[in-house]
């Protein structure tokens, strides 16, 4: 018996040890990082250790993993890939600090473009060997105090969200507590034997009421799911999510590249003047953006000069992918070096280049062309009709840029104005050149849909799971993507809190931006019967502000969340989750990195297998990622429960086994103490866990509480059930005429071998041995989660 009770005792201290040395080893991958630095020192080069190396150090920047958090100082050409970081897809472009900035005090948020995280890798850069001709950056944090130590931090200090069994398990130890106890006081006063053998049978008939097994149930379940999830190129770096997953209500998604294709295919560019010289078209909406006439000429060089593209060594076209498409649009159109384009055979110089903001929304560039210096804007057509001259914009600009978004075009203006400032280019700020400016035209792209994106929403509606989007794209935009996924049934109309006007909301139809009936709080359960509601981040941050309640009222019956920052979405997220919905994010990373790491759970589309931008991590970028983690997080949840009503029932059966043996002075034999403390009980803990999802979610959760109706009624009846049949398998045999009491020469009933040889045993091992199996089996019924 001691041999069998360390074995499972073993048995359950080595898989705990084998899941949680997996989980760590991850981590430890992911934080783990060796090497060497070339450092300035002395007007001098010199190589030390990463270790060794503190803030304000200057560096020479070398390909490979980043140690440190650095902020360029100057450069050449610098490409990094921080999808291990951020989620990021595509090679991030670096350049060093715009000296006009020089009155400012430096942030990584702020200057993220000069700015190169530790955890990244650098792709490429300058290869000179001297100060002077090498690229250098400063250190400004090193060690834990890096974004990736911040995040590793974040993942290492991370508290599950509790549930129920997490309270719970407190008040269930202490009744089983409280039973061994008695049980312990009833095996005294019914075994008349030396104290020293009445107090190990005792101790013995404690420790199986508080079954050893117990704690490994939910490591195994977890740790299964988590193999599961990997085998599908789902990664997991904190596996205590997979249980969270399994309880997710309320589900928020990216629009670009992750709802929809990660590209965008160029459409149009329409010259200002041109605006109704276009295709009519009832059935396509992208084929009614097309204009007969070719690019204008003034758009042609807005589309090769604006953006803040790069090569790579191989040739290769790096940065945003609008960017990338505009400029491949324009035929003869090349880059020469970081300084120069090609245009029409005819050299372009960038004078001053300002990348995308995401609160002013707009990007902006100077040239020389023709010994001309020109100023060229681009951005959201709202932010550059705020931008130019009045008289510059047709008369129907609005009117067009709203129904562009309508029908689900990915629109951007175009802005021009010439460059008068006196000013040298060190000095020349965001501010001086982004005002006054010209309108020239609109740009339209059009995102495709992924094919599985409406098979996944429409799979969450089933499993009961709502669903909304959060974009910082133009909220018609989202609508219309929106009613292509599946987010707002098409048969319902659409309602926009679009704008605040004199501390009032504006709700607009999204059909045609007339006023509509403003929603009270109240009643919005009735009101989105036959509507659907869409909220621009303006409004959302409005309403946080002044009304919180009602910001939470209108925010659950909401499905477009439009014109979001990336802080807009972490508010959104952070939002629901301090109401108690547990919640979920998928993103393609970059600027939804912080909704990610809001969300309860966070899943990034992303290729880097050893990313800490989120928990779960698709290295196939796929929304399907997100019905995978769910049916694993809702098997685990499942399994998990059955292991451990299974367990306690396991302990339950075999402590009455123990009481009644002592009762009428007998015992098991060895073999039936191997089979039952042994063979079975291990197997029978083990296999639930190996039961796989289910195919489809279903329309209710898995329970996360022990001492709710539906755990109780299991575990209580299967009990009442087995203790049942023990009294009728020992009365039928106590009332055959061929049964005769136990007999044995000795006195000594801790003598196994004499006291272990009788009927009264082997019908309980019989019996009980059979519910030991029957109880696992009716556990492991069912087909809703598993």
């Amino acid at each position: 018996m001691a041999i069998v009770n360390t074995v499972v005792r073993l048995t359950g201290g080595f898989v705990v040890a084998f899941f949680q040395y997996g989980s760590d080893l991850d981590l430890y991958r992911l934080m783990v990082m060796e090497g060497t630095a070339d450092v300035v020192r002395e007007g001098e080069i010199v190589t030390v250790d990463q270790t060794d190396v503190v803030p304000g150090d200057i560096v020479r920047l070398t390909p490979g993993l980043a140690y440190f958090d650095m902020c360029i100082l100057q450069s050449k050409r610098v490409l990094a890939d921080e999808s291990a970081l951020t989620g990021e897809v595509h090679p991030i472009a670096k350049i060093p600090l715009d000296p006009a900035d020089s009155h400012l005090t430096y942030h990584p948020k702020t200057n993220k473009s000069s700015t190169i995280s530790a955890g990244t890798t650098i792709l490429e850069c300058g290869e000179g060997e001297g100060i002077e001709d090498c690229d250098l950056a400063i250190v400004t944090q090193t060690g834990s105090f890096t974004a990736k130590g911040e995040l590793l931090c974040d993942v290492l200090s991370y508290e599950r969200h509790k549930f129920k069994f997490d309270t719970e398990v407190q008040l269930i130890l202490f009744i089983l507590c409280v039973e061994a106890a008695v049980l312990l006081s009833v095996v005294f006063s019914v075994l008349k034997d030396h104290w020293c053998y009445s107090w190990f049978y005792a101790m013995f008939v404690v420790g199986t009421v508080l079954p050893p097994l117990l704690p490994t149930v939910f490591v195994v379940s977890v740790g299964i799911s988590c193999k599961r999830l990997q085998r599908k190129r789902i990664t997991c770096t904190d596996s205590r999510g997979i249980l969270v997953a399994g309880k997710v209500r309320k589900a928020f998604f990216d629009k670009t590249g992750t709802l929809t294709k990660q590209g965008l295919n160029f459409v149009s560019a329409l010259e200002g003047e041109k605006l109704n010289n276009l295709i009519a078209s009832k059935n396509n909406a992208e084929s009614s953006y097309i204009c007969q006439n070719e690019i204008d000429i003034e758009l042609q060089i807005g589309l090769s000069v604006c953006h803040t593209l790069s090569l790579s060594a191989d040739g290769e076209l790096i940065g945003a992918a609008v960017d990338r498409m505009g400029f491949s649009a324009v035929a003869g159109s090349h880059i020469l070096d970081e300084h120069t384009i090609s245009f029409g055979g005819e050299k372009i110089e960038y004078l001053k280049r300002f990348e995308f903001d995401h609160h002013t929304m707009t990007q902006s560039v100077i040239i020389r062309h023709d010994n001309t210096d020109t100023i060229y804007v681009k951005g959201a057509p709202e932010a550059i009709s705020n931008l130019c001259i009045p008289s510059s914009l047709p008369s129907n600009f609005e009117s067009k840029a709203r129904q562009s978004a309508r029908d689900g075009i990915y629109q951007l203006a175009m802005a021009t104005a010439p460059f008068t400032i006196d000013k040298s280019m060190n000095e020349v700020t965001r501010e001086d050149i982004e005002k006054n400016l010209s309108f020239a035209g609109f740009i339209n792209f059009q995102n495709a849909m992924k094919e599985d994106t409406p098979a996944v929403i429409q799979s969450l509606r089933e499993g009961n799971v709502s669903s909304a989007m959060i974009t910082g794209d133009n909220v018609l935009t989202g609508i219309y993507i929106a009613k292509q996924a599946g987010l707002i049934e098409p048969k319902k109309s659409v309602i926009i809190a679009n704008h605040i006007r004199d501390d009032t909301i504006e709700w607009v139809n999204a059909s045609d931006d007339t006023p509509a009936e403003s929603p009270s709080p109240s009643t919005l359960e009735e009101f989105c019967r036959d509507k659907a509601l869409a909220m621009t981040g303006e409004v959302w941050n409005y309403l946080l502000k002044y009304d919180p309640k009602s910001a939470l009222e209108y925010a659950k019956h909401t499905h477009v969340f439009g014109r979001t920052t990336p802080n807009d979405k972490v508010s959104i997220v952070s939002t629901f989750v301090e109401i108690g919905e547990i919640t979920l994010m998928c993103g393609d990373g970059g600027n939804d990195c912080g909704a990610l790491k809001a969300a309860h759970v966070g899943i990034a589309l992303s290729d880097a297998e050893a990313s800490v931008v989120a928990p779960f991590t698709s290295l196939e970028k796929t929304i399907s990622s997100v019905t995978e983690v769910l049916k694993e997080g809702r098997c685990a949840l499942a399994s998990a429960l059955a292991a451990y009503k299974y367990m306690i029932m396991y302990g339950q059966v075999e402590s009455f086994n123990q009481v009644v043996n002592a009762y009428l002075s007998i015992t098991f034999t060895e073999w039936c103490w191997v089979f039952m403390d042994g063979i079975w009980t291990i197997t029978m803990a083990f296999s639930l866990p190996l039961a796989e999802a289910a195919k489809k979610l279903a329309s209710k959760r898995p329970t996360a509480s022990l001492l709710g109706p539906h755990t109780l009624m299991s575990a209580c009846g299967i009990l009442a059930t087995n203790f049942l049949f023990l009294v009728i398998a020992l009365l039928a045999l106590w009332g055959q005429d061929w049964f005769q009491c136990r007999k044995w020469d000795s006195e000594d009933v801790s003598d196994v071998t004499t006291i272990g040889d009788n009927y009264e045993t082997s019908v309980i091992f019989i019996v009980t041995g059979y519910q030991y199996i029957s109880s696992a089996a009716a556990y492991n019924f069912g087909y809703t989660f598993r």
